[in-house]
């Protein structure tokens, strides 16, 4: 089979290790074998992220919206509710999850293309005592907006509320404190800057609001994170696990370790600035402002009379993955992922493929 390089927000190209990993024997999740790969893996991603004091963690096999879903309705009290700062997707998708299980929302939205209004924000924080909890994606995959994450950090800390951050498309991308924000509840996933396969997610908790978790009434068998959390921490896991998953994660978790988060985080980063040049020498055009790049996804406006499919199966020809817009940008934008395992040779000859496709049009 043919070799791609994805350029997609996750699944990533990983490293040969990691796949490697897969190829273990067969065991079984309730064997001692499995709880030391486990209890490796809760220790090491801790590590990475510098966080092994203040924060704990509590994996979900499925993807980040599994996670994210678990961290919205473990963490709204009965009668409370939940404030989403709504300039995306994927937090249309934060609402949704509360709206389903029933907890109260105050829904800010805001332009998909700008950042949230934080006067707004605050002055909904001041009016309604009944919210706990304050939610917000890090960074909008949809369209490649990085939000103000210590500023709203900065207002859960004034007005005592929780703070959410779904952080799934961020994590090691993108510059994140976890203390200094006060980050209560950071959602992620394995399969994007951890660079590993797909299939497990997780919840970096602050470990001084467990006891506020368990006071909220579980809406949730699958989901509940105290549960969850209470067995994770002895080796256990409540469900079956992805058991090879872990195999793959651990060995991710060294390769993180060894590279360094902000040594990944600058690769990157790197990459996002060689890219960025290549796409105004093409004249494509940005979706929205350079001040809200993230470092790792770029919208761009497809060029007239250029579909997206047309434009994808061009590149796939050529050994590139590219990924299209969403919802009501569909038809109008493409989206260039540059997480995993790509370096700038190949991003070079990426561009170069890219104008060439677009030379034709």
């Amino acid at each position: 089979m043919r070799k791609y390089i994805l350029l997609n927000p996750g699944p990533v190209n990983i490293k040969e290790n990691v796949r490697r990993a897969l190829l273990t024997p067969d065991i079984c999740h309730r064997e001692p074998e499995f709880e030391r790969l486990f209890m490796r893996c809760r220790k090491k991603i801790l590590k990475a992220f510098g966080i092994t004091a203040s924060h704990d963690v509590v994996f979900f096999t499925g993807s980040g919206a599994a996670a994210l879903e678990a961290a919205v309705i473990s963490s709204v009290p009965q009668k409370k509710k939940i404030l989403v700062i709504n300039n995306g997707i994927y937090a249309e998708r934060i609402t949704e999850i509360a709206k389903r299980y029933g907890i109260g929302v105050i829904d800010l939205k805001f332009k998909i293309t700008e950042g949230p209004d934080l006067s707004i924000a605050e002055g909904n924080l001041k009016r309604n005592k009944d919210i706990s909890l304050v939610a917000m994606v890090h960074h909008e995959t949809s369209t490649g907006l990085l939000n103000p994450v210590d500023e709203i950090g900065k207002l859960c800390k004034k007005y005592k509320k929780l703070y959410l951050l779904d952080s799934v498309s961020a994590l090691v991308g993108e510059e994140l404190d976890f203390n200094e924000v006060g980050i209560d509840l950071c959602v992620g996933a394995v399969n994007k800057g951890i660079e590993s396969i797909p299939g497990i997610s997780f919840v970096l908790i602050n470990k001084g609001i467990v006891a506020r978790l368990e006071r909220v009434r579980p809406r949730s068998l699958y989901f509940d994170i105290p549960s969850n959390l209470k067995a994770q921490k002895k080796g256990e896991t409540i469900f079956t696990p992805a058991v090879q998953g872990f195999y793959a994660l651990d060995i991710a978790l060294n390769e993180l370790i060894k590279e360094g988060v902000q040594k990944r985080l600058r690769r990157y980063k790197d990459i996002a600035a060689l890219l960025r040049k290549g796409f105004v020498e093409a004249g494509l055009k940005y979706l929205i402002a350079p001040e809200y790049h993230s470092n790792t996804i770029t919208a761009l406006y497809l060029p007239k009379g250029l579909t997206y499919q047309k434009l994808h199966d061009a590149l796939k020809k050529k050994g590139f993955v590219i990924y299209a817009g969403q919802s009501k940008l569909r038809d109008v934008i493409f989206r260039i992922a540059n997480m995993g395992q790509i370096t700038q040779k190949d991003m070079l000859r990426f561009l170069k493929s890219l104008k060439a496709v677009l030379s034709r049009t």
